[in-house]
């Protein structure tokens, strides 16, 4: 028998703990799940199920369950009990983050990838925001990989939401201004990374060969204030941690 907890949305979540290993066993439970779903008015059942779980997808599927999200090892499969019933929606956007670091000298730290995708000959450091990342350690990271600069936040300088993206998501690119707090370029992430330089900004302003994009990009964080981080006191127990930014 399958054991199930209500969500916020008059639906189920199935204990998943309690799925047996036997597929005419897990399909007659379902069945009698769903028989029980419509009876009760619920509006919808989740599912989560792993890969090593194959054959429990299919049957899932053949009931009428249909993909929800996924990751490399488990999917989550909904199920509509009622045909209006709201699911809420799947991660909808992929996270790029961009640094505008400049050092004591007025130099702009820039990079040039190994696969140079843009019209721009170089490009601010960053990269993809990692999962259960924040967005503070995920730039200074990406900074440090691609330059071996140590660097600090210092404020959100400006975002970017795009569609279409890679998997037909959105993409939101955040760009931050940070403080060198070194200065000897040292590229960790040599796979990815063919060339890092400190660049002199008044160069970058004049250069032909720096894109529109980037230059605005680092005159919004030469011209505008931003918003920084704040301090939080907010205890919230189901979170690995919360940002704020004001």
């Amino acid at each position: 028998m399958l054991e199930v907890e209500k969500d916020l949305y008059n639906g189920l979540i199935v204990n998943t703990t309690t799925i047996d290993e036997s597929s005419d066993s897990f399909k007659n439970s379902l069945t009698l799940l769903l028989i029980k779903a419509k009876a009760d008015n619920k509006n919808l059942i989740w599912l989560d199920l792993t890969t090593n779980q194959n054959q429990h997808i299919a049957i899932a599927l053949e009931l009428g369950f249909e993909f929800h999200n996924c990751e490399p090892k488990r999917v989550m499969l909904t199920y509509q009990v009622k045909e209006d019933a709201y699911i809420p929606v799947p991660p909808t956007h992929t996270i790029g983050v961009g640094a505008v670091v400049i050092n004591k000298k007025n130099e702009l730290l820039m990079v040039r990838d190994r696969i140079h995708q843009n019209d721009s000959i170089y490009k601010l450091p960053g990269g993809m925001v990692e999962h259960a990342d924040s967005l503070n350690d995920g730039v200074e990271r990406e900074v440090w990989e691609e330059t071996g600069i140590k660097a600090k936040l210092i404020k959100m300088v400006s975002v970017l939401n795009s569609y279409p993206h890679k998997f037909n998501k959105s993409n939101m690119y955040i760009v931050f201004q940070l403080e060198a707090l070194t200065t000897e370029i040292n590229i960790i992430d040599t796979h990815e990374i063919e060339e890092a330089i400190w660049m002199p900004l008044k160069e970058f302003f004049l250069h032909e060969e720096m894109s529109r994009f980037q230059k605005t990009l680092v005159y919004t964080a030469l011209e505008h204030k931003g918003i920084t981080p704040l301090s939080n006191d907010i205890n919230f127990s189901s979170k690995k941690f919360i940002e704020f930014y004001g």
